[in-house]
């Protein structure tokens, strides 16, 4: 019980604002894909890290109401990565990560927020996080439609400062346009979002507003065998009770149940 209470603990989730909900019909999760692919500018060279020898960069996601000034579920973090540099061209840090969640908070004041944090490790002091820039994608538009996003060109830009800046009561809608944002120069994300139908299969597995990635943990589910590509599609034999024993292939996921 010990491996089990533990991942139960890390799966805990702030609920969204539910004042809108008897007003509106109840809604099906929505399921998303957001392809994080890497980050590009200056701003990944802080001064403040210049003197430092250990420096990683993580990815963090997470779902904020603008109209209630509050995130809700849960964040989730990418592995530490290493910055690239090399000559003639700007800093970067590759991530390459495919994260999924399902949402039924379909209005268009709710965003994706995406951090950039370096993590930073001396020889006697505690690791030190600073922030180094954050993202905003809408998940839906005016008519509560879900929102196709592809970072053609130069990709996805980055403000200044941290996401906690989101929560000031003069950040106001349009909040991509609030001159109390600055935009980054020269600094982007390369990203992706689309719908990913598959996710469907695992409602009554996925809590809603938990982003989860490939190599994550989430009872009832086994991760794919990593280096078999060609698996993911692989065709399983039907068992010879269908209803006691199922086996679904779900891309990065096969989900296995078990009555």
């Amino acid at each position: 019980m010990g491996e089990w209470h533990k991942i139960f603990r890390q799966s805990l989730t702030v609920p969204p604002r539910n004042v809108r909900r008897p007003n509106l019909p109840l809604q099906q999760s929505v399921p998303f894909q957001c392809v994080l692919k890497s980050v590009h500018g200056n701003a990944l060279k802080q001064k403040v890290l210049e003197n430092v020898a250990e420096v990683a960069f993580q990815l963090r996601l997470s779902l904020f109401d603008v109209a209630y000034r509050q995130f809700f579920g849960r964040t989730w973090k990418s592995p530490p990565r290493p910055l690239t540099s090399v000559p003639g061209q700007p800093p970067s840090v590759v991530f390459n990560e495919t994260v999924y969640f399902l949402t039924s908070s379909g209005h268009p004041g709710v965003l994706m927020v995406l951090e950039i944090v370096a993590t930073a490790k001396g020889q006697e002091a505690a690791p030190q996080e600073l922030g180094c820039g954050f993202g905003l994608l809408r998940l839906f538009n005016g008519k509560s439609e879900p929102v196709i996003w592809n970072s053609a060109g130069k990709g996805l830009p980055l403000y200044q400062g941290t996401p906690r800046a989101l929560l000031h009561p003069l950040l106001l809608e349009p909040i991509e346009k609030n001159k109390y944002l600055t935009v980054m120069e020269n600094t982007h994300l390369q990203c992706t979002l689309q719908l990913h139908p598959p996710l469907e299969a695992v409602y009554h597995l996925l809590p809603e507003n938990f982003p989860v990635s490939g190599g994550q943990k989430v009872p009832g589910l086994l991760a794919s065998p990593e280096g078999m590509p060609g698996s993911r599609r692989k065709k399983f034999n039907t068992p010879p009770f269908p209803h006691l024993r199922t086996v679904l292939d779900l891309e990065l996921f096969r989900l296995v149940t078990i009555s």
